[in-house]
């Protein structure tokens, strides 16, 4: 038994002595929509039972179909499209089950989970040739043609199948189609994107693919110098190995589809959003080769590797060699809100926590985050930061959002300091790029007509998120390498680094005023890949006292700090007290110290306590005349201690 199927009727001009040779756009448009409706379910329990993958099958149908729009003048004079479309999409399906785990829907029945496995112990040609004659209805000339075979070998490749298959399900050849049929009730709840959003996707794929020189435009934007930097250090590259820009992406990769490069944000929206004159747009990939890393701290090629679409568009201010800004807009679609609202939050770690890539476990983060905002209304999600360069001090306003399926990320690179920065128009093109893909078929919410940039406090990072890490130290005066942090620890005895050098000072240890301290730990930072001495570095300790301890320990060290100078005048430290905050629920004092040390020789270092609660941190880094952290950026780097401090937990009496 064979299932029949309608074939679509080719236009006039595809019969010698047809009525006309021109083919309207409305004609093909209609004939496409027809034959989307009438063949994607047909295709789709096909590739399902090619593969096993109802995800796989579904997505490989649907770029099919956007690559039969693209072809559709010449695809649709075929006697059978189908004859056309099947192929690709069987293609694109096996390349990406064989790349990935053969997946199975739990809610699959026994049955289908029983042929499903029987159709994959076949060997392909088998396999193929039974699906064909038997769910696909094809000739046997066509099949042989379609399996690559000649017919009578085709026939033997059908018959030894059909005999392999019969016997594993316990059933006569005869009932083959009907059991082949049963696996429709798995794709009954396939839900398939309107059939504009699959032409306006092979526009764009026809549009990418006459771009002339857009390989040259990558090439030249990589030359203006530092997009970006990944955790080692380099720079991050659209660099796409001699591939076309518009190539379409490795089996590894996403592929385009669900997101048309269109939806993506024009230059005309950086022109207006950023200041400055001569913004010019560079090329338009998918980033399926070369390192992938294409934005600051970013450790993966994408965040949602088993999404369905991503690109990335680059923009850059001047000419390759004089351009001091450029913008970088990634784009994923993922296949479920669920799926989506991970790659978001997977998205804005990238740049919370600077995580090493998965290929260079060695390489540790060479980006400092500045600061953390929301941006309340804009999509579904939407955060803003600011990050710099410890090796450029390229400073990096990043904006993250998501509008339903899609996570979109702008960033901005540019010369101007970090303290000068505006934010603003980052936050005004994140919420244009939001705009333009809430539009969409798949998108969520928009955007707010006026963009609210709202300062949180940082999100939590690392194994012990009350304590700092290396993505929030600062710069010192020279690149001396990466900052490198030991593992947070439990204090088992007093340390002397835990303490200002020059002075008598109380330490977060054992115990104050005869009360046990709590959750007393210590974590060092060092340069390590410096010549440095070896007592450069930072510590941090924390540990946790009643409230009134906690602000009893805070002001005797402000006391005996500021009493320093007078204790040992023979020593001479200089105290200069860099900043004060209050005792209420939160304290913060910061000083930078200078102590002589016999032979001509002194030792400088910054000391901050801070308070949160019933938790205290005490801070200290040594410096050297080559490694020293401007004052400011070690108030700085106080502050984001005490926002790390207020998710520790609080002192437990008794």
């Amino acid at each position: 038994m064979t299932v029949s199927r309608p074939r679509t009727a080719p236009p006039d001009d595809a019969h010698p002595g047809g009525r006309s040779s021109y083919v309207s756009t409305a004609e093909l448009t209609a004939s496409f929509d027809a034959f989307y409706r009438d063949a994607r379910d047909r295709l789709l329990l096909q590739t399902f039972a090619l593969t096993g993958d109802l995800a796989v099958a579904r997505s490989a149908v649907r770029e099919a179909y956007v690559v039969a729009w693209h072809h559709w003048r010449k695809t649709s004079r075929l006697a059978d499209p189908e004859m056309s479309v099947r192929p690709a999409a069987w293609r694109r399906a096996l390349r990406r089950s064989t790349a990935l785990p053969l997946r199975r829907r739990k809610d699959l029945d026994e049955q289908s989970r029983t042929i499903l496995d029987a159709l994959a112990a076949l060997p392909l040609a088998q396999r193929k040739a039974l699906l064909l004659t038997q769910l696909a209805a094809v000739s046997m000339d066509e099949m042989a043609h379609e399996i690559g075979l000649p017919r009578e070998a085709a026939e033997r490749e059908l018959q030894l199948g059909a005999a392999q298959l019969a016997m594993q399900l316990e059933i006569p050849t005869s009932a083959i189609p009907l059991s082949l049929n049963s696996l429709a009730a798995a794709t009954r709840s396939v839900t398939w994107p309107r059939v504009t959003i699959i032409r306006r996707a092979g526009v764009a794929r026809r549009r990418a693919h006459t771009i002339i020189g857009s390989a040259t435009a990558v090439v030249a934007l990589v030359a203006v110098g530092a997009v970006a930097m990944d955790t080692t250090g380099a720079r991050p590259t659209l660099d796409r190995e001699g591939a076309s820009a518009a190539a379409g992406p490795s089996s590894s990769g996403p592929a385009v589809n669900a997101l048309p490069d269109t939806a993506l944000l024009p230059l005309t929206t950086v022109q207006q959003s950023l200041r400055g004159r001569g913004w010019q747009q560079g090329g338009t990939v998918d980033n399926s080769t070369g390192n992938g890393r294409v934005l600051p701290c970013q450790p993966d090629r994408y965040a949602d590797p088993q999404g369905t679409a991503a690109w990335v568009r680059a923009f850059r201010n001047g000419t390759p060699r004089t351009a001091t800004r450029t913008v970088i807009q990634f784009a994923e679609a993922s296949a479920a809100e669920r799926r989506a609202v991970r790659t978001y939050r997977r998205t804005l770690r990238w740049f919370t926590a600077c995580p090493t890539p998965a290929d260079d476990p060695s390489a540790v983060p060479r980006i400092q985050l500045i600061s953390t905002a929301d941006l309340p209304g804009v999509g579904d999600q939407a955060s803003l930061l600011v990050l710099r360069s410890r090796v450029d001090r390229t400073t990096y306003v990043v904006g993250v959002a998501r509008s339903g399926l899609f996570t979109t990320t702008t960033s901005l690179a540019t010369t101007t300091a970090a303290t000068k920065v505006r934010r603003e128009g980052v936050a005004t093109l994140l919420a244009t790029a939001v705009d333009r893909l809430c539009a969409l078929a798949d998108g969520g919410t928009c955007a707010p007509t006026r963009v609210k940039v709202a300062d949180r406090a940082s999100y939590p990072v690392g194994k012990v998120p009350w304590m700092l890490s290396e993505v929030d130290l600062p710069p010192v005066s020279q690149d001396h390498g990466p900052w490198v942090g030991t593992p947070a620890a439990k204090l088992s005895e007093d340390r002397v680094d835990s303490g200002a050098v020059g002075c008598a000072t109380a330490h977060l240890f054992g115990s104050f005023n005869k009360t046990r301290i709590q959750g007393n730990q210590f974590r060092n930072f060092a340069l390590i890949e410096s010549d440095l001495p070896p007592e450069v570095g930072l510590t941090q300790t924390v540990g946790a006292l009643p409230t009134s301890t906690a602000r009893a320990f805070v002001r005797r060290i402000r006391d005996q700090v500021a009493a320093c100078p007078d204790r040992d005048e023979s020593a001479g430290t200089e105290v200069d007290e860099l900043a004060n905050t209050g005792d209420g629920k939160v304290a913060l004092t910061a000083w930078h110290l200078s102590t002589a040390l016999p032979g001509d020789r002194s030792v400088e270092y910054d000391v901050a306590v801070v308070r949160s609660g019933t938790s205290v941190s005490l801070l200290v880094f040594v410096a050297s005349p080559r490694a020293r952290i401007a004052d400011g950026d070690f108030v700085a780097l106080a502050r984001r201690t005490l926002e790390r401090l207020a998710g520790m937990a609080a002192y437990k009496a008794g």
